[in-house]
């Protein structure tokens, strides 16, 4: 009976030795604890968001950090600086898109989309390109406070880089 209670013994031990084993050997998934929202997906425990959404959770709107109110100054050619604002506002429609418009520029209200894939935020606007001239602009932000904006108008009838107007607007969030 003795011999009978230790080989019971020893094979239980042996297969709760070899269960212990078996389950602590398996790889851990790491996005079994990572909710990804908005259409995320989670790779190696980290969430990659869709376009329009980011933070750790894909819970944030992009457009959300640009939208706001801005005070600063245009330069235009060279000249004179002014004193300037410029506003953006995020478009229903479209979840990644936004309107700029400036104070001292009233006839352009541009209409662009939030690129977040590089480490600078910026909308992308489209060109304006006409028979003669190409219009585009730059426009990025800086820590979540400093906008600039760049415009620039080429003359298409020159060979070479011909700029005919340049207006540069830097400003920081005012609310």
């Amino acid at each position: 009976m003795k011999i009978w209670r230790i080989k019971l013994l020893t094979a239980l031990l042996f297969f709760a030795t070899v269960t212990v084993f078996i389950i602590s050997s398996c790889e851990k998934n790491p996005c079994n604890n990572v909710t990804c929202f908005n259409g995320g997906s989670c790779n190696n425990g980290t969430c990659k968001c869709p376009v329009g959404w980011e933070g750790p959770q894909c819970s944030y709107l992009s457009v959300n950090r640009f939208i706001g109110g801005y005070v600063g100054t245009t330069i235009c050619n060279a000249g004179a600086r002014i004193l300037d604002s410029a506003w953006i506002v995020g478009d229903a429609k479209n979840v990644n898109f936004v309107y700029i418009t400036q104070k001292s520029q009233p006839s352009y209200e541009l209409h662009g989309y939030v690129d977040n894939s590089t480490p600078t935020y910026t909308i992308i606007v489209p060109q304006v390109n006409s028979v003669n001239f190409l219009e585009y602009w730059t426009i990025t932000l800086q820590n979540n406070t400093t906008l600039s904006i760049d415009r620039y108008n080429h003359d298409q009838t020159v060979v070479g880089d011909t700029i005919i107007e340049e207006c540069n607007f830097l400003g920081t969030r005012f609310n």
